[in-house]
């Protein structure tokens, strides 16, 4: 079996610490910083250039060594990046798809459990042992081109949250609870199965029944990875650790993701002994644009999230 150093130049990364970076806007003059985490395709800022010292280039993929929560986190960078703390980057010995470079970011991921806050990869990682075969199905995945440039299509606006209004809930949203369902009941098949999960979009598993609520509407959890939610793009079931959230009016999809960040804002007040269930939820309240007539500004709402990087990878 092949092992990493047969594949790729393991080098340490930069081991820069982010509070002594300058921040800056995504942009062609940006930096990706690339730190120990699992959201964000590992990207956790973007910094300024600094002055002789090399980004990671392009298409290298980034390993996180350790840390407490993200052992062997890794992910292929599409933009050139620095490296935060006990961080590694990996450059092919031969050229290789985004495919390829993919499959081998997973391989190298399932060694997780091999770590964890006291046991760190940086003097095993090279030596790990990879698949002899590459799946025919790896060749078939399409993976979309990515940059950080990718296109906003109105100028940001100013985000000045002093003259936003509070809503509850109930003002807003028809409030559902998803159902139980027992594990030997379900079987594998093409509906999204959405749990109280904080990864994948909120989806452990495809279920073989029938969608319970159509495609575009918003998740909560209450329960487990409390005040996580997300847009689920297709229609899907939910267990009952999750409230869905039919809105009152309709909503554009970028006024959804709008939506969802304020909703996580509001996470830190509930936790496993002060749960989010939907009573609590209905009064619950959320600080939004407004209109001069005192309406949710969801022109606002959606012209912000349009103007972001990326956003017209997932609008």
């Amino acid at each position: 079996m092949p092992r990493v150093q047969d594949l790729f130049d393991v080098r340490y990364g930069h081991s820069l610490e982010l509070n002594r970076l300058e921040k800056v806007s995504p942009g062609p003059d940006a930096v990706a910083f690339v730190s120990r985490t699992a959201r964000n395709n590992g990207v956790s800022a973007w910094v300024k250039a600094i002055p002789g010292l090399d980004p990671a280039p392009a298409g290298a993929i980034s390993v996180s060594l350790g840390g407490r929560n993200y052992p062997l986190e890794t992910s292929l960078q599409v933009n050139p990046f620095y490296c935060g703390r006990d961080m590694s980057y990996l450059l092919p010995l031969r050229p290789m798809e985004p495919q390829e470079k993919l499959w081998w970011a997973l391989c190298i991921k399932e060694n997780r459990y091999r770590y964890n806050f006291g046991r760190q990869a940086n003097r095993t990682l090279a030596t790990l042992e990879l698949p002899d075969e590459i799946p025919r199905w790896v060749w078939q995945a399409h993976v979309p081109q990515i940059s950080a440039s990718a296109s906003a299509t109105y100028s940001t606006p100013d985000l000045r949250t002093d003259d936003w209004r509070p809503f509850t809930f109930e003002q807003l949203f028809n409030l559902e609870r998803g159902r139980r369902f027992l594990r030997r009941d379900l079987r594998p098949g093409k509906t999204p199965y959405v749990r109280a999960s904080a990864l994948n979009n909120g989806v452990s598993q495809h279920v073989d029944l029938p969608p319970a609520f159509p495609g575009g509407l918003i998740t909560v959890s209450c329960n487990g990875s409390v005040g996580e939610a997300f847009v689920q793009p297709e229609p899907f079931v939910a267990s009952d650790d999750i409230v869905v959230l039919v809105p009152k009016e309709q909503l554009s999809k970028a006024a959804s993701f709008f939506l969802c960040t304020v909703i996580r804002a509001e996470k830190y007040r509930f936790n496993y002994g002060r749960k989010w269930f939907t009573d609590r939820m209905r009064k619950s309240v959320l600080h939004l644009p407004v209109q001069s007539d005192g309406h949710p500004d969801w022109l606002f709402a959606e012209q912000y999230v349009r103007s972001l990087p990326m956003a017209s990878l997932v609008l």
